[in-house]
């Protein structure tokens, strides 16, 4: 006598199904999750909006560096790259550094 095994088509979902999706599913300790995503309703927080300030100053200094200043980030990355992997990675975060001292 045969034996006869449904098949699941899809056992997770996580995230969205596809970019232009409003609805979401996600898992959290064992239970599944859906919701829909939408605008936030609160405003930003004082921290918020200084982190978001620091980003986009960090962002345009990295835009704006010269040749000799790309260089010298190169060879710094080249001997110690730390925890980046990358050298937009680390020259961002040198950048934002000095923003926060």
């Amino acid at each position: 006598m045969a034996i006869f095994k449904p098949m699941e088509l899809m056992s997770e979902v996580h995230g969205k199904l596809h970019s232009k999706s409003k609805y979401y599913a996600a898992e959290k300790y064992g239970t599944q999750y859906t919701g829909l995503v939408g605008e936030i309703s609160v405003p930003a927080t004082e921290k918020q909006i200084t982190n978001r300030s620091n980003f986009a100053t960090a962002r345009a200094n990295m835009l704006a560096l010269s040749e000799e200043e790309i260089t010298v980030y190169k060879e710094a990355f080249r001997k110690n790259p730390g925890k980046y992997k990358s050298l937009n990675g680390y020259i961002f975060a040198q950048e934002r550094k000095k923003i926060s001292e």
